[in-house]
């Protein structure tokens, strides 16, 4: 028994995760006074994996730019190109220091997930270095003075630096957006320790901001931290923001308002003024109106934080609170936000579904991912969607790509993690096909959880991949009012009385069903690792699913497990895809 306790201490902690199966194999046979030193001694090498290979990438990191600038001032490309590696690598750097400084502070999935993302990093890092040797090695090993001098290979040799720095941004770029959504899951964690560090490090930052032309990625992660968990206390000489949330309604007289078809938003152009705003209405079910408003307000602090472009979220402008007449209290909230500059009024995914068409495998991949990183976004906000329908994805048209640019919506029946959800739904069945069974029908089963919108966005990506609207509206110009139908492609027959029960949710054959069809159709269309990730979000909450497993296996405190496993299921896998 002692020398496998030994070997468990000594073990590997990369691969710690993955040996769990063995490790509780081995503990089981053990006493509690051998197996908590043991499995404390893991996660402490886990911890200090995380802190060495920092340390490793930041160093190789720096030797290859230091290298590369030997070459400035010799060609304008190379020029170019080094200043976009410095630039990504700045922020990088930023990143890695603080996540050093709080690593001690991680919990293990936490760890792991970060230390399999930097051990790729120095991956690449390292390959990198060894295209440096080569383009450089010529300078020894050339047999002449007049060889080495001559234009041919001085020309070879500028070649070969820029397609190295040219390969060194792509991957940089792919990491960091694949990195980004496993750092901002920090935000979660209840330590102490993270706020401390969140200001020192600001204060440090501030006289820097000036020299950098663009904001630190902490500022981002502060302020979204400040949303989430505002200080108790005002942080000595720190700026506390006085901005209002709300608007005035009278801002927006004379503005021009457009429905947006298949979507409860509607688009707005104020009077004067050419940006664009879009407005939705939150629902408050009856005696909820109080806890809406904290909530909405929450969401809306949380939204003015976001980066458009990496969260996938458009960035709250405000709130317009309507009163009622008789009453003159809060009867509903509106949330505005700003859509991207110079955008054209968007359209829906559902919108977008119900032309059909044609699109490139490409651009329904890029969409897929959009909508991904949304989602993860949302729940490192703190809070579940509730309402993941094509109907709820705006897309804004861009040039560079066929289907545009998407950003999820739909924030009317959203709600934070930490408010008890009731157990009330409704009978309509084109909601109800992109729920969960265990939230179907007019009374459902269990409190909403993140897994509920997980299986959403894999209802979501089956009908984008398949390119074939799931609901069908006889009379397209008349969405509002028109009743919806099942589209041929759902190939199967539904109506509101399949969920008229009033004492269980759905059976699970639809959720059977849209598995099924997953497995036997997607294939051929955009791959088996596609279809992997729908078939995962369609049964994450399958007792059978490695990925998620039962929901009670990951109701940890701090959501962070269950942000993790969609990041390393999900995200992951989606982010591989090359079409």
């Amino acid at each position: 028994m002692a020398s496998r306790l030994r070997w468990l201490g000594g073990a590997s902690c990369y691969s710690l995760r993955y040996d769990k199966l063995f490790i509780l194999s081995v503990l089981a046979e053990c006493s509690p006074s051998e197996i908590i030193p043991t499995i404390g001694l893991m996660v402490a090498e886990l911890l200090l994996a995380v802190a060495g290979v920092i340390d490793g990438c930041i160093k190789l990191a720096n030797k290859v730019i230091t290298t590369y600038q030997s070459y400035r001032g010799a060609d304008e490309l190379i020029n170019e190109r080094l200043v976009l590696v410095q630039a990504l690598w700045t922020k990088l750097e930023i990143q890695l220091n603080f996540l050093k400084k709080i690593s001690s502070q991680l919990d293990e999935e936490l760890a792991q997930s970060h230390l399999d993302l930097l051990e790729i990093l120095n991956g690449k890092l390292l390959q990198a270095v060894a295209r440096l040797n080569v383009s450089t090695s010529s300078t020894s090993n050339d047999s002449t003075l007049k060889q080495k001098t001559s234009e041919v290979w001085r020309k070879w040799r500028f070649s070969m630096a820029k397609k190295g720095l040219d390969e060194l941004v792509t991957e940089l770029e792919a990491w960091r957006s694949r990195f980004d959504p496993t750092w901002y899951l920090i935000i979660l964690m209840s330590s102490t320790t993270l706020d401390t560090a969140l200001k020192e490090t600001d204060t440090k930052s501030t006289d820097s901001t000036s020299v950098c032309s663009s904001p630190s990625p902490l500022d981002s992660m502060l302020a979204l931290r400040h949303a989430i968990s505002p200080p108790k206390t005002p942080i000595s000489g720190e700026s506390q923001p006085k901005t209002s949330l709300n608007l005035d309604a009278a801002g927006l007289r004379g503005a021009t308002e457009t429905p947006i078809p298949f979507s409860s938003a509607r688009s707005i152009v104020r009077a004067g003024s050419n940006s664009l705003l879009i407005a939705e209405s939150v629902n408050a079910p009856p005696g909820t109106i109080s806890q809406v408003k904290v909530d909405v307000e929450n969401l809306a602090r949380r939204l003015q934080q976001v980066d458009p472009q990496t969260f996938g979220l458009l960035r709250c402008y405000g709130l317009l609170k309507h009163q009622d007449p008789a009453t003159k209290g809060l009867k509903y909230i509106e949330v505005v936000y700003r859509a991207p500059q110079d955008a054209n009024p968007p359209m829906t995914l559902r919108q977008l579904l119900l032309r059909h068409h044609p699109v490139s495998a490409s651009a329904i991949v890029r969409t897929a991912k959009q909508l991904v990183y949304s989602i993860s976004y949302i729940h490192t906000c703190d809070f579940v969607h509730k309402n993941i329908r094509p109907d709820n994805i705006l897309v804004f048209s861009d040039a560079n790509s066929s289907l545009g640019t998407s950003y999820l919506l739909g924030f009317n029946q959203f709600r934070s993690t930490h408010f008890q959800t009731n157990l009330l739904g409704d009978a309509a069945w084109h909601r109800n096909l992109y729920r969960h069974p265990e939230r179907q029908g007019n009374l459902v089963q269990e409190r909403y959880i993140m897994q509920h919108d997980i299986y959403s966005l894999g209802v979501c990506l089956l009908e984008l991949g398949l390119w074939r609207s799931f609901v069908w509206y006889p009379d397209e110009s008349q969405s509002d009012t028109a009743a919806p139908v099942p589209g041929i492609s759902l190939g199967l027959a539904l109506s509101d009385s399949h969920f008229q029960k009033t004492n269980t949710g759905g059976d699970g054959r639809l959720k059977e069903h849209l598995v099924g069809m997953a497995k036997t159709i997607l294939p051929s269309r955009l791959g088996d690792l596609y279809t992997d990730v729908v078939v995962t979000c369609l049964t994450c909450l399958d007792p059978e699913n490695e990925a998620f497993g039962s929901q009670e296996q990951y109701l940890d405190e701090d959501g962070i497990v269950v942000g993790v496993r969609f990041i390393e299921s999900i995200l992951d896998k989606i982010c591989q895809i090359v079409v």
